[in-house]
């Protein structure tokens, strides 16, 4: 059995070190993370991330106000 191993968080920072960790397959956010991290821009955010990870699959879940 393969298990992937995906970190979840919303600081940039900590994102783009755990990138460097090869045993980190992918990523995930949430609305509720984003606001704790101090995010207010949603998909400037998703943007940023996404310009430096780009072989690792992220999901950012949607949301709607």
């Amino acid at each position: 059995m393969k298990i992937n191993l995906f970190a979840d968080g919303a600081d940039k920072t900590g994102i783009l070190e755990m990138y460097q960790n090869p045993r980190i397959d992918g990523f995930t956010t949430n609305p509720t993370l984003m606001c704790k991290a101090g995010v207010n821009d949603y998909a400037t955010f998703a943007k940023d991330i996404l310009q430096v990870i780009r072989d690792k699959p992220i999901s950012f879940e949607v949301f709607a106000d």
